[in-house]
Parts: C-alpha cells; sequence; structure tokens
C-alpha cells in the first residue's frame, strides 16, 4: 500500500503539496498524521469532492502494510506523528518532498527531491511541469492557497523567484482568487486577540552584534489556532531584523522564528528546541520547560549564534598609512597632506602600534616651531586597538564612549588597518536609515543582486559569481565598480566590466585568466591587468589604489589602499559606487560618497573642493556626463569649475588629455549640448582662444548631425569617426597656422594636424570640381568622389546648401560606389584584349557608361566591348 503524508499541524501548504503528490501516484491514498490547522479543517469540510477522495484517517491504516511513504513538506521524524515508528521497517520505500533547510536528523530517503524554496507548493508545481502533468482547478485552488500562505503573500524573506513563477503557473491552471483570499484572509478570535496583545506587551528588542531582535512570549490554557498568523501581524507593527515569540498552550511551548539576515539562521535556534525549517522562517514544539526558562535559553542561543553583521575587517581602511617613533613632525605633517587624511598610527622599529598622531596635534606643535622635533615626544599614547573580527558595538564604544579618533586593527600587534569616525558614522548611519524608512525604496546597504541578474547576459553574471568565488579563495575582496554599476543602478546598457581587487590585481588577473582559459595583459607598473575572455569580452582589473598628485594636472602618483580609497580618487560621487562579488556579500551595492542620492537629484558633483585642480579635463568630463544622462552640475562643482578656469590649471595640463576628453564629447549623440555648455563656462576659450563655438558653428555642428543620422540608418555597420567630422567643422574657420597651434595644445603630432588640413582641401577641392561641371553625369561624379574618404564625403554632404549636390553625394554613398561592370577583365581577354592599359581603359569606360544608363546588361557591354576591339586594332 502507497500513502501519501505530511507533517502534524498539517497546513494548506503541505494539503495541496499531498494533493500535488497525488498527482503523481494516483494508487496512493492520503492519509494524515495527526491534527490539521483550524483553517484547513474548516475549508475541508466544504471541499469538493475532488479534493477530499482517497483520504483516509490514521486509525483507518493497517500500518504493517504500507509498502511506499511519500512524505511532503518536511524531512523531520518528530513531524510525521507516529509514522515515524515504521521510518527503520525493512522494505519500506520512503520518497521525500521537501522545501526545507536540511539538518543532520532529517528522515532519509530512497528518493529525495529537496530544494529551499518559499514553499514546498512551488517545488511540487516545477515537478509537475517536468512530468507535463497539469492538475485540475480545483487542486491549482488549494495549491496556490499553500503558497500564498507559506509566503506570507509573496511578501516573506523566504519567497523566491520560483514561487513566483509557481504561482503564475497556478493562475493559469486556473486558481480561483476569490476562493484564495477567503481561504486566508482570517478575522482573529477573542483568544488570538489575547495572545496577540500579551506578545505585544511582552516585546524585549535586543541588539546582537548590530542586529535587532525581537523577543517576545504570551500564554493561553488552551490551544489557539494559527500562532504563526498572529506572529506574522507582530511583524508587521515593528521592524527588526528578526522575530521570536513563544506561545505556551497548554503542557507545550510553540516557538516560531523569523530572520531576515543571513547572520541569524533560525533555523538554527529552532534546531537547540527540537525544531527545524529554513534560515528565515523555522517552528519547534517543546515540552517540559515553562516559559521563563524557554525564553532565557531563547536569549542564550540568539546572543550565542548570532553572527557579527559587520565586523572591524569589513569597513576598516588599509594598507595603514603611519609613522615611525623618530620621524618629525614636519614629516607627519607632510604625510597627512600628501594622504588627505586627519590622523596617522605611530610605529616602532618592529611595526607594532605605539600610539596615534593628529593633524590638529601637528598644526599646534608647527606653531611653536617644533617641526624638527620627533613624534614620540607628541603623539597620543593611551589607545585603544580592536581584532579584525570586533563587532560594531564594540568598535561604537571605543570611538564614541571612548573618544577615539582613530582606531588600529591589529594582529600580532601590527597595524592590519585603522578605522575612523566617518567610518563608524557611515555604518550607524545606513542601519539607522534601514530601521527609520523600512522598505523605503532605497537601495544604500541593500543586495541589488536582482538588477544584475536582470541587467546582465547570464554568461556575465556567472562569470563574476566565479570571478568573486576565486577572489574568496585568495584572500581577496572583489568588487565591479565604474560606469557598469552606475548605469545598472539607472537602467542603461553597459557591458563595460570593471573589477578593483583589494589585494594584488596582477596576481588576480593571472589566476583568474588560468581559470577561464582567457588571456592576459598585466601592467605592473600600475598595478593593473586586461584579462580577455574565450568570447572576446575585454575585463580590467585593478588593485585598489589611491593616487597623489604633486603639482596641479600632473599624471598622479600611484599607491596600494582600500577600495574606499580608490573610490574616492574618482571623478564624480555618480561614478564611486561598487558592488560585492565575494559570495557573502555577492551584490551588495557599497555607496561611500551618495552617489544614489546625486543619481536620484540628477546631479553631477565632485567629491572634493580640489578635483578640478587636480585634474582638470574632469571639467570637460562634468559636461559629458551631465549632457548624457540628463543631469545638471551642482552648486559648488559649476563654483570650482569657474575657479579652476580662473586659475588657468586647464592650460597646465598635457594636451592629450584635454582632445582624449573634447573626442570624447564630440562622439556623443548630443555633442551639441556639450559644446554649449563648455561655451557658457568659458572652456573652450580657456583651452585655445581661437576655440570658439558661435552660432554658425553651431549651425554646421546640427547639419553634422543630421548627415550622420541619415548615414546611420542606411546600416551599411561601416565605421564613421563622428568626432573627426565635427572637429573638421570647428577648425574649419581657422588658418592654417592656427590648426597646427590648435593640435600642439591638444598634443597632437605634426602628421595629425596636416591630415585635418589635408582633409580640408580636399573637400573643398571635391565642392569646386563640382560646382564647375553643370550637367554632371554619374560617372564624372564617381570620378571626383572616389578620390576622397567616406568621412569627407559625409563632411562635404552636410556642409553642401544645393540640393543636387545632396542628391549626388547620396546616390553614390548608396548606389554608385557600389557599382560594378556586368562584365570582367576575364571576359575581356577572352574576346581577344591583352592584359594591358587598354583593357583597363575599356572596362573604366564600361563602368561609366553603366553608371550613366548608356549600359544596362552583359550583352550590351559585350557589343562595346568588341566594337572597342576593333576600333582599337583599327588606330
Amino acid at each position: 500500500m502507497d500513502i501519501i503524508t505530511s507533517h502534524i499541524q498539517v497546513d494548506f501548504d503541505a494539503l495541496g503539496s499531498m494533493l500535488a503528490a497525488k498527482l503523481l501516484y494516483p494508487e496512493a491514498l492520503l492519509v494524515f498524521p495527526g491534527a490539521q490547522e483550524k483553517s484547513v479543517r474548516d475549508y475541508l469540510m466544504s471541499a469538493p469532492p475532488l479534493i477530499r477522495e482517497d483520504m483516509v484517517k490514521l486509525r483507518q491504516l493497517d500500518l504493517n502494510a504500507v509498502t511506499t511513504m511519500i512524505i511532503v513538506d518536511t524531512r523531520q521524524a518528530a513531524r510525521i506523528g507516529n509514522f515515524s515508528h515504521i521510518l527503520g521497517r525493512q522494505g519500506l520505500t520512503i520518497i521525500l518532498y521537501d522545501h526545507h533547510g536540511s539538518s543532520p536528523d532529517d528522515i532519509r530517503g530512497n528518493m529525495e527531491y529537496c530544494e529551499e524554496l518559499g514553499s514546498n507548493v512551488a517545488l511540487m508545481v516545477k515537478i509537475l511541469n517536468e512530468q507535463g502533468i497539469q492538475p485540475p482547478p480545483e487542486i491549482a485552488t488549494v495549491m496556490a492557497m499553500g503558497l500564498y500562505e507559506d509566503t506570507g503573500s509573496l511578501l516573506f524573506p523566504s519567497t523566491t523567484p520560483d514561487d513566483c513563477k509557481a504561482l503564475a503557473d497556478l493562475m493559469s491552471w486556473g486558481a480561483d482568487m476569490d476562493q484564495i483570499s477567503r481561504a486566508i484572509s482570517r478575522e482573529l478570535n477573542a483568544e488570538q486577540v489575547d495572545v496577540l496583545d500579551q506578545l505585544i506587551k511582552n516585546i524585549k528588542i535586543l541588539e546582537v552584534n548590530g542586529l535587532h531582535v525581537v523577543v517576545s512570549k504570551a500564554s493561553s490554557p488552551v490551544y489557539v489556532e494559527d500562532f504563526a498568523v498572529l506572529v506574522h501581524k507582530l511583524r508587521s507593527m515593528y521592524s527588526a531584523d528578526a522575530f521570536f515569540s513563544l506561545g505556551q498552550m497548554g503542557e507545550r511551548i510553540y516557538l516560531v522564528a523569523r530572520s531576515a539576515q543571513p547572520q541569524l539562521n533560525a533555523a538554527q535556534i529552532a534546531a537547540f528546541f527540537g525544531g527545524g525549517g529554513h534560515a528565515s522562517a523555522a517552528a519547534a514544539s517543546i515540552r517540559d520547560l515553562n516559559l521563563n526558562q524557554v525564553e532565557s535559553l531563547l536569549i542564550k542561543y540568539i546572543r550565542q549564534e548570532t553572527k557579527p553583521l559587520i565586523v572591524a575587517r569589513d569597513i576598516m581602511t588599509f594598507p595603514v598609512k603611519g609613522i615611525y617613533l623618530d620621524d618629525t613632525i614636519n614629516k607627519a605633517s607632510e604625510l597627512l597632506n600628501k594622504y588627505h587624511i586627519n590622523a596617522l598610527i605611530v610605529k616602532s622599529a618592529d611595526d607594532h602600534v605605539r600610539g596615534i598622531v593628529t593633524q590638529q596635534v601637528v598644526s599646534r606643535a608647527q606653531g611653536h616651531n617644533l617641526g624638527d622635533a620627533k613624534i614620540r615626544d607628541y603623539m597620543i599614547r593611551d589607545v585603544h586597538v580592536v581584532r579584525p573580527g570586533a563587532s560594531v558595538g564594540e568598535i561604537r564604544s571605543l570611538v564614541v564612549d571612548g573618544n577615539q579618533r582613530l582606531l588600529p586593527v591589529v594582529e600580532d600587534r601590527k597595524a592590519v588597518g585603522v578605522i575612523t569616525r566617518t567610518d563608524l558614522m557611515r555604518i550607524l548611519h545606513e542601519k539607522m536609515t534601514k530601521i527609520e524608512k523600512g522598505a523605503s525604496g532605497e537601495i544604500k546597504g541593500k543586495s541589488i543582486r536582482y538588477l544584475l541578474r536582470e541587467r546582465i547576459p547570464k554568461e556575465f553574471y556567472e562569470f563574476l559569481k566565479e570571478a568573486g568565488e576565486l577572489a574568496e579563495s585568495m584572500g581577496f575582496n572583489l568588487f565591479l565598480v565604474g560606469g557598469i554599476v552606475r548605469d545598472l543602478i539607472m537602467r542603461v546598457e553597459n557591458l563595460d566590466v570593471d573589477l578593483v581587487v583589494e589585494g594584488d590585481g596582477v596576481v588576480f588577473a593571472k589566476a583568474l585568466a588560468g581559470t577561464l582559459g582567457a588571456k592576459v595583459s598585466p601592467h605592473d607598473k600600475y598595478k593593473t591587468a586586461v584579462v580577455r575572455l574565450p568570447g572576446g569580452q575585454r575585463v580590467d582589473i585593478a588593485t585598489a589604489r589611491l593616487e597623489y598628485y604633486r603639482v596641479p594636472g600632473a599624471f598622479p602618483e600611484v599607491e596600494e589602499s582600500t577600495l574606499k580609497l580608490d573610490l574616492y580618487r574618482r571623478d564624480f560621487t555618480i561614478n564611486t559606487m561598487a558592488i560585492a562579488l565575494n559570495p557573502h556579500r555577492f551584490g551588495e551595492l557599497i555607496d561611500f560618497f551618495g552617489g544614489q542620492r546625486d543619481i536620484r537629484e540628477k546631479k553631477i558633483r565632485v567629491l572634493h573642493s580640489l578635483s578640478f585642480v587636480e585634474d582638470p579635463s574632469r571639467i570637460l568630463r562634468a559636461v559629458r556626463f551631465e549632457n548624457r544622462c540628463g543631469f545638471s552640475l551642482g552648486k559648488q562643482t559649476i563654483s570650482l569649475i569657474h575657479s579652476a578656469i580662473h586659475a588657468g590649471f586647464l592650460r597646465g595640463i598635457p594636451g592629450k588629455r584635454i582632445f582624449h576628453e573634447m573626442l570624447q564629447i564630440l562622439q556623443e549623440d548630443e555633442p551639441i549640448r556639450c559644446m554649449d555648455r563648455l561655451n557658457e563656462l568659458k572652456v573652450l576659450e580657456a583651452i585655445h582662444p581661437d576655440l570658439v563655438f558661435n552660432e554658425r558653428i553651431r549651425e554646421e555642428f546640427a547639419s553634422v548631425k543630421e548627415t550622420l543620422l541619415w548615414f546611420r540608418l542606411l546600416y551599411t555597420h561601416e565605421k564613421v569617426r563622428a568626432w573627426f567630422l565635427y572637429f573638421l567643422v570647428l577648425t574649419e574657420p581657422m588658418k592654417p597656422q592656427t590648426v597646427m597651434a590648435l593640435g600642439e595644445a591638444f598634443g597632437l603630432r605634426r602628421e595629425d594636424s596636416d591630415i585635418i588640413l589635408a582633409s580640408r582641401e580636399r573637400v573643398k577641392n571635391v565642392m569646386k570640381s563640382l560646382a564647375a561641371i553643370p550637367e554632371i553625369q554619374p560617372s564624372q561624379a564617381v570620378g571626383i568622389l572616389e578620390k576622397v574618404s567616406l568621412e569627407e564625403i559625409l563632411y562635404a554632404m552636410s556642409r553642401s546648401r544645393q540640393e543636387n549636390f545632396k542628391r549626388i553625394f547620396s546616390s553614390y554613398i548608396t548606389t554608385w560606389r557600389h557599382y560594378r561592370p556586368p562584365i570582367s577583365g576575364t571576359d575581356l581577354l577572352a574576346i581577344g584584349f591583352f592584359s594591358d592599359q587598354n583593357l583597363g581603359r575599356c572596362l573604366k569606360e564600361i563602368r561609366d557608361r553603366g553608371l550613366n544608363g548608356e549600359i544596362r546588361d552583359y550583352a550590351g557591354a559585350l557589343d562595346f566591348a568588341k566594337t572597342y576591339l576593333e576600333a582599337m586594332k583599327r588606330s
């Protein structure tokens, strides 16, 4: 005899799963192992016959006759009632379908279909689909009831995409949503209201390793139905990371556990009391202890098992910038200014931490002419330190209560990192924001793994996961950074993959290339590498580093650093976000500098007041991003641009960097708006006095844009350098010597400027040649235009104001340049031509006559060739 059963206190998820299993095993009987939840009992009293058929009571069953036992929605022997007595019987086949996490004392089945999902029904739907079985609407309705109940209407943290897909399938199979709504929307009775009131009054809020945990309890002399539903209502009233509710009913105490954070595993806590479930949702039934004893043990286990949400190593800055005991105050001042920091670790010769020195102490010492004094004489000696695994609570106590500005993180008495007040404030701010705002839509501090899955191809998503796992195995932290993160949040297409490694980026790149069978090009000087994946995708990998500039506009000097300092060296806040790729943090968005805020407010802001001093070319980049993103420059950013221009910084940096940024602007879809903005900010004249963007040039830009749009719509897939056409427009009014001077300002080679001048001259000659022939034939036009490049023809087309000229350019690009004569040189050799100039002249004549419509086919071309040959012989 085959039976299908589940856990005691059968809920709708168990019932729906049993009915689904019945479709897989039609000969099996449905047997409840014990009581059902009240909502299930109420439903079964009026359920359709199809639901109730083949249901038998346990007492009617001969357990010795059971040969196959199909168990759904549990794997725990303690939860299947009297069926646990036959588990070890020889010859019994056990088949398991369960969506809970595994535990050491699970039942072992001959066949097991187990996957961690929000509901067991979702697992059964997947299996029914694989078998090609569609349940009738009545069963689909009960299954949907179970899915809604176990996922909290798809709102519980344990809900997965497979649960959502399963619901869609059940609806397509005819699930009755009105019936579902009536079944799972329940009014509370008097006993339930009393228990909920006790839970509210008895709340204790624990803060454990950065998590807010709610513990509550209630008691009733009789069993109260749907205790889990009451806990769900409690959760809707309070914002916390986890809820643990105890309900004493008669001789038993019931535990319902819910956790929204991986640092606290609900199933682990329930297991201490003989229960189980998911990491996010679990339960237990407890005997032989009173309510206060269970509560004390529960709090003990919560404190014992909760891992820190964030520890010192997660927020510390490294490598550590320090100074030695015998270094001078002036040396400390130099280092503080060089690295833009406010305090330094002081070390002994063996690199052990001896104290700290602050900017305030150094400045005051210099004010007293103590610049040559040794650090050991004026450093702060009474400093606390923490281990890398220290919790945020411990860090906060030392930094805030102990009033310590800089907290060294040490291993073996050597500093491996430091934590500043700012680091701590950021973490606490993110935590408070989460508590106060709840589900406000803010992305900060949350995983955006869903965006990665949604916006990038599956193979790249898997690549990022694999790269993160490799970094973890090597002891590195890996992050996705740059424009791709910004564009993910803005829902803009971008597959430029930039990775930053907290560790040795070159070593990691080589290991990654070896793992994937990819090619790697390392650049040891800058600790960067380029990896070419087997499919051709380029991945840029860099060591996390900081940059400092010895003089304005100089190329930066680079040192290994942390992600935070690496992001701080970037241009604008919207480009400073990162996504963690290590497995335990995969998909976590990191936003130190308010990038999300500025995306939301549509602002382009620099990170600090010296940004344009250190790299004035960022001014052009700011304008480009403002235009591309549809944002506006922040007030402070505009003020800093004016200051940098007034100080003449744009003329003090290598021209190639300015030209590179100008080229990027001229490649934009809307370069006119960029040029208008550069003109408004007086950037162009600051680069070179003859670089202007007046109304006439603006009109020429518009004409180039229109011409390029027309050409792109032809879909010829030919590459055209848009920037080159726009640059020709900019230089058109200039004298040759001015063009050469501008090229020099842009860092161009003399031959590059010669190319620009030559292109200008060829376009002028084309226009003159075309104008010199009143009734120009296609062959004459081809003879003129085939001597210049496609870009020069497009430029000439954009400059032309005569419709007949535009038609000539258009016809040449779309038709004439692709024309091939209907006869070949081989054909001419066959009728008596020799391989000499006469053969070439004849072919050209045939081509010209074909272009002009005088020769239309092979026969016409052959006749002309024969006539040409005869005339040639006569001469």
